[in-house]
């Protein structure tokens, strides 16, 4: 068995170790994988991957979004582990030519103590079965959109959306930006107010208290079309439809907010304007984009600082080299992560949001009409004076909350 690559991983080799030397018995011949679960979930992991080579496995642990070599293990080992997730999650232990999917809960239930549920996937690569170990939990939810993440002038915003009838708010990014989170944490805040709220979900993840769910069944004559119809009889004042990812979405959401009703969802773009070309591309017109868009937040998520840890030192040449490239001022000092036992060696610890806010002006909806394209509508804001997504991050970095380097691969769109 190899030296493990990171710090997170000596608690984990040590007891592997210890297993391998003194081989358990056939009534406990899952032990490897209960132990790698234990350190994963310490460690604040959200999923692991084995990962095969002719040589060696590799097991590693994505943790605040970023995927961590732990440790290295001989073929013959890391193929038992990989099999006894195989057998937890039911699985057929034969590599198979097509992916095969199960799932479990941990501990046992009679165990007792609080489930963990995971989903593992099983696919055939050239050097062998590789495994992915996903823990299945509820997003995680805020008291108030400031701990999110969002400024006061963003959080000002939302409230001035939420208590105004009508519209659409829309959380925009890529896949894992966290616009879950976001979304479930304005409807916690809802369902604490004096609103009803609806969902139409495709699919409900997760159940929501005090929220009424509805699940969409297109099988059986449930769709976005009819769903939409049904909400509306229900009198809310509020309705989710979870992403708006296909034309009967869309067409879903518009029909919400132009009846007078608040709608809220999420959608794939890159930035806030961005979300009106893709609205444009699930076969919105103009005019119902402009009567309809409320309110956009883009989002990212960077990884923390460890507080712990965490210095000011000379700026790194490699970050001020990439400042200087976009034309930016280079400061003298910059927070880098370190690394303590608080952190695990890793230097961050946790996420938070960097965002952009577009609340569209009348002169963005004359644009609007007008056809006025992303750059358009970006080079507005930026003359505007809006803080837009890079800034907020940038601004994040120098008060310590992340580093430059997570502000330079969030992906953001440069200003013009």
């Amino acid at each position: 068995m190899a030296e493990e690559r990171q710090p997170a991983g000596r608690r984990l080799l040590a007891r592997l170790e210890a297993l391998l030397a003194d081989p358990p018995g056939p009534d406990d011949d899952t032990l490897m994988a209960h132990e790698l679960l234990e350190d994963a979930i310490r460690a604040r992991a959200s999923d692991i991957h084995l990962d095969p080579s002719r040589e060696r496995w590799r097991v590693r642990l994505r943790i605040d979004g970023r995927v961590i070599d732990v440790l290295e293990l001989d073929v013959g080992d890391g193929l038992q582990l990989a099999n006894q997730f195989k057998v937890l999650a039911r699985l057929d232990p034969m590599p198979s030519r097509v992916a095969s999917e199960g799932s479990f809960s941990w501990p046992p239930a009679e165990e007792g103590g609080e489930e963990t549920f995971l989903r593992v996937t099983a696919v055939t690569c050239v050097a062998g079965e590789k495994l992915a170990i996903r823990f299945l939990a509820p997003p995680r939810t805020f008291h108030d959109t400031l701990s999110l993440g969002i400024g006061e002038q963003g959080a000002r915003g939302i409230r001035r959306w939420m208590d105004a009838t009508g519209g659409m708010l829309l959380v925009a990014g890529p896949t894992g930006a966290g616009k879950t989170t976001t979304l479930y944490t304005l409807l916690n805040q809802l369902r604490l107010t004096e609103s009803h709220v609806v969902t139409l979900e495709d699919p409900v993840e997760y159940a929501i208290p005090g929220i009424n769910q509805i699940q969409v069944d297109a099988e059986n004559g449930l769709d976005f079309a009819t769903g939409t119809r049904s909400m509306l009889r229900l009198d809310p004042d509020y309705v989710l439809i979870g992403e708006i990812r296909d034309p009967g979405s869309a067409a879903a959401a518009v029909s919400v907010a132009g009846s007078g009703r608040s709608l809220m969802g999420t959608l794939h773009s890159r930035d806030a304007v961005g979300a009106v070309s893709t609205l444009r591309q699930l076969g919105l017109g103009d005019a119902e984009i402009s009567a309809s868009l409320g309110l956009v937040i883009a989002q990212r998520l960077v990884r923390r600082l460890c507080a712990h840890c965490r210095e000011q030192r000379p700026t790194p040449s490699q970050d001020a080299q990439w400042l200087e490239a976009v034309g930016l001022e280079v400061p003298e000092q910059a927070w880098i992560p370190v690394g303590c036992e608080h952190c695990d060696g890793l230097g961050y610890r946790e996420r938070t949001g960097v965002f952009e806010i577009w609340q569209p002006t009348p002169e963005d909806h004359g644009l609007l009409l007008r056809h006025a394209d992303d750059a358009v509508l970006r080079r507005t804001l930026l003359e505007r004076g809006e803080t837009l997504m890079f800034a907020d991050g940038l601004a994040k970095a120098a008060a310590g909350i992340t580093s430059l380097r997570e502000v330079f691969r969030m992906g953001a769109i440069l200003p013009a």
